[in-house]
């Protein structure tokens, strides 16, 4: 019996060692596992809190040129208001018909230019006859006197 015994005690102790072997191993990989798990959620955590402020700090950078762009696009706007009062009134109500007013006085002006330069070497002409007709006369006349 004491073979039995001690078989008994032995299969007493080696189910000890291995239910301690077991659990140690079990604690062990829980122990792993959560860790992971844990690494994994603070990872993911990071990541969301990195990715707000990133995105908070790139919206804080795009709001002056935001706001810049919004600025220039009522400019603009402003602008094609004045280019179309410009184009509109300006030219087509004013300075056209100004312009049509001064083109005709300027083409009639030279259309008499051309016509008194055709006259002016005959009166050109005339005039030197004059003269050489009033120097004659003149001549005959300081004679006779």
């Amino acid at each position: 019996m004491v073979d039995r015994e001690m078989l008994a005690a032995i299969s007493d102790l080696l189910e000890e060692k291995l239910e301690e072997k077991l659990e140690e191993k079990l604690e062990e990989k829980l122990e792993e596992k959560l860790e992971k798990k844990l690494e994994e959620k603070l990872e993911e955590i990071l990541e969301e809190k990195l990715e707000a402020k990133l995105n908070k700090k790139f919206e804080e950078g795009l709001r002056p040129i935001n706001e810049r762009l919004d600025r220039l696009e009522s400019t603009t706007s402003k602008l094609n208001d004045d280019i179309t009062y410009v184009r509109v009134v300006l030219l087509e109500n004013d300075i056209i018909p100004r312009l049509n007013t001064i083109e005709k006085c300027y083409v009639e002006t030279s259309k008499r230019y051309m016509k008194s330069m055709e006259v002016l070497p005959v009166m050109q002409a005339d005039v030197d006859n004059l003269k050489i007709t009033v120097q004659k006369h003149s001549e005959l006349l300081s004679r006779i006197s």
